[in-house]
């Protein structure tokens, strides 16, 4: 009989945690209903919310220009890194190319192409430029990613500029940067429609926050003055956009707005004058907003008591619990906090109910899949026990056959039969049985073939060589049969012409990320055998392999080589759970 739970109790119309929420709620808010001036407070939320956006749409507006001049030199980055990539085995002609742009658009001073060694062999400048004892561009080749910057005494302009670096990426892989050299003077010499609604001071910066750009209404005053007091720009970078009132660092009281140019990369921050963001109702500026205010916070303080009071604490709590079990399942059945509600104690005797449960589930799928584990590796034993012994009773057959024919078709046989004995081996010896390393059950049955095939004093050069691949038995058992038919086939007719030494090569390769490769070579003596002279099934064989692992096995031949490859997809079923 299962026990008496919780969700079977009758519920208390005190002891409900929607009583108890409604309670406390309808005190905090009956003192703001009580003097009805909501209405005030979402009207001046109201206005300060649409003075904050203008504020916002203007220093867009404001910081059009540079946005402007900054996209465009980050889209003429990612057009040049296209083009540079064709021209970057012929250096002189990139330089070429790189001047002409720059004559041919006038927005420009430099242009170049900078390599992970910090030296620009493609740009508009003269001959080679070697930047790579610049500390900057060392810490920006460590760290790959678009980056703009001001630079008042550049390597190679004769003026100030803005420098932005623009990461390309060749074959997947980080290949330098584009960098383009930006003179001031296209910077700040931009129309301006409206000039008359232009902030005090605008400043654009970059992530790092150092200043792009300043413009001001007041040219003698310094660009540190305009810019807030308490707040940094590097704090400022990483921001949304942004409204707030603060004091510059000329001790004035100013509202900023702070507008991303180029999402974290560039950074527009408009100084304006503070009765922008100021409201009034009737004439008073403060009054009306204090008590409402101050009413909100009681009602905020006692409503947020009650929530985590009856709510929070208890369900961080019981959150804490069920963390603790899904880790470590482990928790105490009988802890329970002080005062929990009867909805929060039904849900916690519910908890408690089902991690019993599903300890119990979980311990019973575990003693199940360590026995199936057990018994699969114990049937993988057992098979290749037996087929080591038929192995062992061909042997003793091969022994007291009459004929050479004989004695090599049970010799082929007993071959193949090793070859199964082997893959079963692997496969009991392998720790995830849905999982079968392919190159070491290569290796060895390549090493066993070419141990009893080869005939001492032959002189045969062999070479091996697997890439390291994982498959499912499926595709491991076809392949190392098909492997087993090749170098089979292969030691069968092996040779070499006059002077030349005898040589069989094996390989496994990954062409793709979903594919691999299979290749056994071996040198002839004069023409490609004639499948005529012998069975022919060991060639039907490798093809119906070859099938088997969704290929197909190409066949190469020439005066002096025989090749057979099998190019095919790599299963990627998901394993069965490892045993525990």
């Amino acid at each position: 009989m299962w026990p008496e739970t919780g969700a079977e109790r009758e519920t208390s119309l005190t002891g409900g945690l929607r009583f108890r929420i409604a309670a406390f709620l309808a005190l905090a808010l009956l003192p703001i209903g009580a003097l009805g001036i909501v209405q005030t407070r979402d009207l001046a939320h109201e206005v300060e919310s649409r003075s904050a956006l203008t504020l916002l749409a203007l220093t867009g507006s404001a910081a059009f220009g540079e946005r402007q001049v900054f996209e465009r030199a980050f889209g003429a980055a990612e057009g040049l890194s296209a083009v540079l990539d064709l021209l970057r085995d012929d250096p002189e002609a990139c330089r070429t190319y790189l001047r002409d742009y720059i004559q041919s658009t006038e927005r420009y001073s430099f242009v170049g192409f900078i390599d992970l060694n910090g030296i620009m062999e493609c740009s508009s400048a003269a001959g080679i430029v070697d930047m790579s004892g610049h500390e900057r561009l060392a810490a920006r080749i460590a760290a790959p990613g678009q980056w703009i910057e001001r630079l008042d005494t550049p390597l190679i302009s004769r003026e100030p500029i803005i420098s932005i670096l623009h990461p390309v990426q060749r074959a997947g892989s980080f290949a330098g940067y584009i960098a383009i050299s930006i003179p001031m003077t296209q910077v700040v010499e931009h129309p301006d429609a409206d000039a008359a609604r232009r902030p005090v001071s605008l400043t654009t910066f970059n992530s790092a926050g150092d200043i792009l750009t300043h413009d001001s209404t007041d040219s003698s005053v310094d660009v540190q003055a305009t810019l807030p007091a308490d707040r940094a720009l590097a704090a400022l970078a990483g921001s949304q956009d942004e409204t707030f009132t603060a004091t510059d660092r000329a001790g004035r009281e100013r509202s900023f707005a702070l507008v991303p140019i180029i999402p974290d990369l560039t950074y527009a921050l408009g100084s304006w004058p503070p009765d922008l963001r100021q409201t009034s109702f009737w004439g008073m500026a403060v009054a009306p907003a204090v008590f409402p205010l101050l009413m909100f916070l009681a009602s905020l303080a006692v409503a947020y008591f009650a929530m985590d009071r009856l709510v929070v604490q208890q369900v961080a709590d019981l959150r804490r619990r069920m963390r603790g079990f899904a880790r470590t399942r482990e928790f105490d059945p009988d802890a329970r906090a002080f005062g929990m509600s009867d909805e929060l104690r039904d849900l916690d005797e519910t908890f408690t109910d089902m991690a019993l449960d599903l300890m119990d589930d979980e311990a019973k799928m575990e003693d199940a899949l360590r026995e199936k584990n057990v018994l699969l590796k114990e049937v993988h034993h057992r098979v290749k026990n037996n087929l080591q012994l038929i192995s062992s009773i061909m042997n003793m057959q091969i022994r007291k056959a009459q004929s050479p024919e004989t004695e090599v078709v049970l010799r082929r046989l007993q071959e193949r039969i090793m070859g199964l004995s082997t893959v079963h081996q692997n496969l009991y010896q392998t720790e995830n049985l849905s999982r079968t390393q392919a190159d070491t059950l290569l290796a060895e049955l390549f090493d066993q073939l070419a141990v009893t095939g080869i005939k001492p004093g032959s002189n045969v050069d062999v070479s091996r060589t697997f890439a390291p691949l994982i498959l499912v038995p499926d595709q491991a058992v076809p392949l190392s049969l098909l492997a087993s038919e090749a170098v089979t086939n292969a030691l069968k007719y092996i040779g070499a012409v006059e002077g030349a030494r005898p040589y069989l090569r094996a390989a496994l390769t990954r062409p793709g990320p979903d594919q691999a490769e299979f290749t056994c070579e071996n040198s002839l003596a004069a023409a490609v055998p004639d499948e005529a002279e012998g069975t022919g099934l060991g060639a039907q064989l490798v093809r119906v392999f070859a099938a088997q692992l969704g290929g197909e096995a190409v066949v190469e031949t020439g005066g002096d080589f025989y090749r057979i490859t099998v190019r095919f997809a790599v299963d990627e079923t998901e394993p069965s759970p490892a045993d525990h």
